[in-house]
């Protein structure tokens, strides 16, 4: 562990605290940072903290950032109102941080009015995906044009920077594209210490999933695949997003009211998960898929896509490669689950030494300290 030398001002910046794997890493790496000697600041730019009571002990701010800004496609021109610029800049100048971390989506776009010489990028996720393949010979060259425009708007924005990344494709793809940037991996870390001893749960459920509902998920991929299974029990999904009322239409069309069940947002999903005979998660794009460690250290198996290494980098022994998926087939995906059931993989006992949170805090202190 690499103990704090001097009581040093970290600053966040972040679209909100409304709840995901992303947020959640990042208070969890703030918990650590604070823990150490640190004093955290977090900047949102929408005004929306759904963990006050874990957040107490931080510095937050919201800049009040016009919805505009913050929603939308990503890589397009946005510009702050100058009086945004010049509240995120007080808010700045009156931190007077010794390092900055940019994270999660719109607040990316923050990066052309921030000057700070230990200014770092944090990349949860993949900032420019590919396009969903289509055979709509309108949306085919549409999507070619904007992935020329958002490719340049990628450029602008993210060359000549520090970048952090959660897995090596990443890496590389980043390093294909961008001009002089100084680029690191740093895989993510999880409380291990909080995690319960694996005991005997009742399983509810045959598959749940955990995590927004958001058209980069695909959560109707595992819904379709269940549909299509032999399996006879009921799916949970934990979670909410924009996709929400798409996927409830969806369960009604199939006429799964009765087995796909919904419950909204919840702060901790460990119950649900325990409570599962596997978690899927059959994202298109996944920096790192976090929730995937956590079911694992519950002791539930888990399916995904193999959508990124940082996916494969989770379910590394080849007796666990079974709940590798090959990326948006749903015949694969319906017959992972069935045999992950079935015959769910072992689940090494040293799984936790390869969720270190503090080697994880001891990689971003050597980067930003």
């Amino acid at each position: 562990m690499i103990p704090s030398t001097k009581n040093k001002d970290i600053l966040f910046v972040i679209d909100h605290l409304k709840g995901g794997g992303a947020e959640i890493m990042l208070l969890n790496l703030a918990d650590q940072l604070y823990a150490r000697g640190y004093t955290i600041h977090i900047i949102t730019l929408l005004d929306i903290n759904n963990y006050q009571q874990r957040t107490a002990k931080f510095h937050l701010y919201c800049a009040e950032i016009s919805t505009q800004f913050v929603g939308g496609k990503l890589l397009i021109d946005k510009a702050l109102h100058p009086s945004e610029v010049n509240k995120l800049t007080a808010m700045i100048e009156h931190i007077q941080p010794d390092a900055i971390m940019i994270t999660i989506w719109y607040a990316y776009l923050t990066l052309p009015y921030i000057q700070h010489p230990n200014l770092w990028i944090w990349s949860q996720g993949d900032i420019l995906p590919e396009f969903e393949k289509t055979y709509n010979p309108i949306k085919f060259f549409r999507n070619i044009y904007k992935q020329r425009i958002f490719t340049l708007k990628f450029k602008q924005i993210f060359s000549n920077r520090n970048i952090i990344v959660l897995n090596t494709d990443l890496q590389q793809k980043y390093k294909a594209l961008l001009e002089n940037i100084n680029i690191h991996v740093i895989y993510n870390g999880l409380l291990t210490s909080q995690i319960p001893p694996n005991t005997q749960y009742q399983k509810l459920w045959d598959i749940c999933y955990v995590g927004r509902l958001s058209p980069s998920k695909q959560v109707e991929h595992a819904i379709i695949a269940f549909s299509q299974s032999k399996l006879s029990g009921k799916m949970v999904i934990v979670g909410d997003g924009d996709r929400k009322n798409k996927l409830l239409k969806l369960v009604k069309k199939l006429g799964l009211q009765e087995r796909v069940i919904f419950t909204g947002w919840v702060e901790n999903p460990q119950q649900y998960i325990q409570q599962s005979k596997v978690l899927v998660l059959p994202s298109r794009t996944e920096g790192f898929g976090l929730v995937i460690g956590e079911a694992l250290l519950y002791g539930t198996p888990v399916v995904a896509y193999h959508c990124s290494q940082g996916i494969a980098y989770q379910l590394y022994t080849a007796d666990m490669q079974r709940g590798l998926v090959k990326p948006n087939d749903l015949h694969a995906l319906k017959n992972a689950l069935e045999d992950v059931i079935q015959h769910p993989y072992h689940i090494p006992e040293n799984i936790a030494a390869r969720y270190s949170i503090e080697h994880m805090t001891d990689a971003f202190i050597q980067l930003i300290d």
